[in-house]
């Protein structure tokens, strides 16, 4: 596998930590803190720069908050300085990673997301008669940075480039305990091991894609293509023979373990295409596919709460097209144009 060197000058250098800026701000112009930020934004930017080129940037503290739909999840949000760093390490990560990851990947890539993955895997039904459904247990607060950073030094040998990533997986709050153990631990091995991404950052997105990588390279190599989809842990292999299903998984549940994974036992299942599969919030069969019931049922409780805050001020006129257009775009592909006058 090829590893890439040189990175560093093109990390901290003037055009990209600018572009890092205007991306980073991106939809988020009316927020104090952004406008602190544009207000002086080359001094800020060159400070960043001087950090980075000394060796002496760090992350800043993390605010968090927990959500419980559509599960209990702690959402962690880096000061806005450090998301303008992660955009700049994204810019020349991110084309790097392209190359390597699996086209069957659909989370966070352009060009693809949740619509192509549900389209994708509605084709797959419609050629096969079996389902296996995975996920993987407590994904982001599991992910086990000694091996995490393994795996990034296969693909960048830029001795500057890998200790500015080391240190914003190093600087990764503190997530969920989550107690797993494996072959060979101790009672403490997993309070010794740092494991855990904060769901919300950038880099954390590509990192978990990354990490997840040699599973896609795995599953394919073992079964037909084109019969596999992932969106970030959550998974669907298709085939025609349960028994073949059932070995796959015991093959991908040996891999995992070596990433310090697990399969979450309550959502890993195999069954008829017929019956339906749930997969980035659709219902999908071989002929249709449906947005689920309690996702629409939530955004209509969430309605109603985006219009008393635009009618007492707390939200803008911006903010609330941009929270609607978003579930729209969820929907629409789906249940129509109706749906999108209903909403309106």
């Amino acid at each position: 596998m090829k590893r890439y060197g040189n990175l560093w000058d093109t990390v901290i250098s003037w055009p990209n930590l600018l572009l890092a800026a205007r991306k980073a701000r991106s939809g988020k112009r009316r927020r104090s803190v952004v406008a602190r930020f544009e207000l002086q934004r080359e001094w800020h930017v060159l400070k960043l720069r001087d950090e980075l080129q000394a060796g002496v940037y760090q992350p800043g503290t993390f605010t968090t908050h927990r959500i419980s739909h559509p599960k209990p999840r702690l959402i962690s949000a880096a000061p806005y300085r450090d998301r303008v760093v992660h955009h700049a390490i994204m810019n020349v990560l991110m084309p790097l990673m392209e190359k390597r990851l699996h086209p069957f990947c659909f989370a966070c890539r352009q060009g693809k997301g949740t619509h192509a993955a549900a389209r994708h895997v509605q084709m797959m039904a419609a050629r096969n008669r079996y389902a296996w459904h995975a996920d993987i247990r407590s994904f982001f607060p599991s992910i086990d940075h000694a091996i995490l950073k393994t795996l990034v030094r296969r693909l960048i040998k830029d001795r500057r480039f890998v200790a500015l990533l080391d240190r914003v997986i190093d600087c990764s709050n503190d997530q969920d305990p989550v107690e797993i153990y494996f072959p060979g631990d101790t009672l403490f091995t997993p309070m010794e091991r740092r494991r855990g991404l904060p769901i919300g950052n950038l880099t954390s997105q590509w990192l978990a894609n990354w990490y997840l990588n040699g599973m896609d390279h795995l599953i394919t190599s073992h079964w037909r293509h084109g019969c596999y989809a992932r969106y970030c842990d959550d998974f669907v292999v298709m085939g025609d023979c349960k028994d073949q299903l059932k070995n796959l998984r015991n093959v991908v549940a040996a891999y995992l373990a070596t990433l310090r994974l697990r399969l979450h036992p309550k959502k890993d299942m195999i069954s008829p295409v017929y019956a339906g599969i749930t997969f980035v919030g659709y219902r999908i069969w071989p002929t249709r596919m449906k947005v689920r019931r309690i996702t629409v049922r939530r955004f209509f409780k969430r309605l109603m709460w985006i219009r008393h805050n635009f009618e007492t001020g707390a939200l803008s006129r911006d903010e609330v097209r941009t929270r609607v257009h978003g579930f729209l775009g969820h929907v629409v592909p789906v249940q129509g144009v109706s749906f999108r006058k209903t909403v309106i």
